[in-house]
C-alpha cells in the first residue's frame, strides 16, 4: 500500500504537472510540502478526479493555491460518493438557500467570518457558498473567495478602463467616468449593489443579535 505522500504525488502532482509550471509564492519546497500533508486524507481517486478538473480549469501556468486545490478535492470527494450511492450529490441537492437565510446561518455559525468578509470586500461569495452548499465553509475553503474576489475586481477595472478610453476616442471628449447606462458600468454597479445590500444584511443580523443578548442580561 503506497505512503499518503507518494499516493499524493503519483496521483495528483504528477499529473498536474503536465499543465502547472511555477508555484504561488517564492517557496517550492514549502508549497509542495504543505500540499502533500493536506491532501495525505484523500483516496487516489479523489486526488485524480481533483487534478483532472483543475487542469480543464486552469487558466495559467501557476499551481492553484493550497486552500484552492484542498476544496477541489472535497468537491470531487463529494461528487464520488455520491456516485457510489447512487443518488445525487446530496449537498447540491435542491435550490439553493435564500440570501437571508444564508446571512443567518452564516452569522449564527460564525460572525467574526462574516464580519471580515464583508469588510474586505469578498462577502458575496462567501454567502453564495452558504447558500449553495448550505453550509459555512472551513478555512481552507475561504481562500478561493478572497482570490475569486480580486481578480473579478480587477478585471471589472480593466474593463471599465477601456471601455472609457473606447468612449474617449469615438467622442473626442475627456470623460472621467462611463455613462450610467453603459454595459460595463451596469454590471459593475450591479456587482457593487449587492455587495453593500449583503453587507447590510450582514451588520442588520449582528445588530439584531447584539440586541437581543443585551436583552437576556
Amino acid at each position: 500500500m503506497a505512503a499518503p505522500g507518494d499516493l499524493v504525488k503519483t496521483c495528483f502532482i504528477e499529473p498536474m504537472q503536465g499543465s502547472f509550471k511555477k508555484t504561488p509564492g517564492t517557496n517550492p519546497e514549502a508549497y509542495f510540502s504543505s500540499l502533500s500533508v493536506k491532501l495525505s486524507g484523500f483516496s487516489d481517486d479523489v486526488l485524480k478526479a481533483a487534478a483532472s478538473s483543475l487542469i480543464e480549469r486552469a487558466t495559467s501556468s501557476t499551481w492553484p493555491y493550497v486552500g484552492t486545490i484542498t476544496a477541489a478535492c472535497k468537491s470531487a470527494q463529494e461528487r464520488l460518493s455520491a456516485k457510489d450511492s447512487g443518488q445525487s450529490n446530496p449537498v447540491r441537492a435542491g435550490y439553493p438557500w435564500p440570501e437571508d437565510v444564508a446571512v443567518r446561518v452564516l452569522i449564527n455559525q460564525d460572525a467574526k467570518l462574516a464580519t471580515s468578509a464583508a469588510l474586505a470586500g469578498w462577502h458575496a461569495d462567501l454567502i453564495d457558498f452558504v447558500r449553495r452548499e448550505k453550509r459555512v465553509p472551513s478555512m481552507e475553503e475561504v481562500e478561493p473567495f478572497v482570490v475569486a474576489t480580486l481578480q473579478r475586481d480587477a478585471r471589472i477595472e480593466k474593463q471599465m478602463e477601456e471601455a472609457l478610453d473606447v468612449l474617449r476616442g469615438e467622442y473626442n471628449s475627456k470623460l472621467e467616468k462611463l455613462p450610467a447606462n453603459h454595459r460595463v458600468q451596469i454590471m459593475a454597479s450591479s456587482i457593487a449593489n449587492r455587495r453593500n445590500r449583503l453587507a447590510v444584511m450582514i451588520a442588520e443580523e449582528i445588530e439584531a443579535r447584539e440586541e437581543v443578548a443585551d436583552d437576556q442580561l
